[in-house]
């Protein structure tokens, strides 16, 4: 793919990234502890280190499981933590590089389903952010730009590129297009639970369902009543 192709692409996966956060963040000031919305934007933030910290520490509990030695490293920018493990076996180490996004999957779906969970609260619509965006721009990275997914040596750096490395091309890109969309119908689901959202989103003559493929994978359907 030629540079200027993948820096458009950048600029278009950062601008989608920045609206849909100020999104979540924004209607959130009104809300913050004591009326702060400095203190929402704490909490907003706090949510999305939470997320981080439980995607990073999926890993290293599916290491734990595995009997397998992992290594944290300080990574880049984009990367803040990286790991290197030694799995014995290539499902062990498809494993591990899959736990920290099925992780935010299981996360955001308790949080969708729990009913005593304030949706519009500041700290856990930064959890729903990083669980929404973090597994599409992670795959389009995978896919197109090759910033954090990236061979390293004999190894791999990036979640995806791990899955790849373990099992085959084929498995990491049903694998990561079966977070994304994962992640697409829980974000569109949790848009729907928010006060700021306008009503044609809250209503219900449209709907979104994950259905399974026969030959595996998961397709999207739109329902639209009219």
């Amino acid at each position: 793919m030629k540079t200027s192709k993948i820096s458009k692409i950048t600029r278009y996966a950062v601008s989608a990234a920045t609206l849909l956060l100020f999104g979540f963040m924004s209607p959130s000031a009104d809300a913050g502890e004591n009326g702060s919305a400095f203190g929402s934007t704490l909490k907003f933030s706090a949510g999305i280190v939470s997320g981080f910290l439980i995607h990073e520490g999926s890993h290293e509990v599916a290491a734990r499981l595995t009997n397998t030695d992992m290594h944290w490293e300080r990574g880049t920018l984009l990367q803040p933590m990286s790991f290197s493990h030694s799995a014995d076996t290539n499902w062990k180490g498809f494993v591990i590089n899959s736990a920290g996004f099925i992780s935010q999957a299981a996360g955001a779906e308790i949080i969708l389903q729990c009913d005593k969970i304030d949706k519009n609260d500041a700290y856990v619509r930064g959890m729903m952010a990083w669980n929404i965006l973090n597994p599409i721009f992670y795959s389009l990275d995978y896919w197109f730009i090759h910033s954090t997914n990236k061979r390293n040596g004999n190894g791999a750096q990036g979640d995806l590129e791990g899955i790849e490395l373990r099992t085959n091309k084929a498995t990491a890109d049903a694998f990561a297009l079966s977070m994304s969309a994962i992640a697409v119908f829980q974000g569109y689901r949790f848009l729907k639970t928010q006060s700021w959202a306008p009503d044609w989103i809250k209503e219900n003559f449209h709907n979104i369902n994950l259905a399974p493929l026969p030959s595996g994978g998961l397709k999207i359907e739109y329902k639209f009543v009219f």
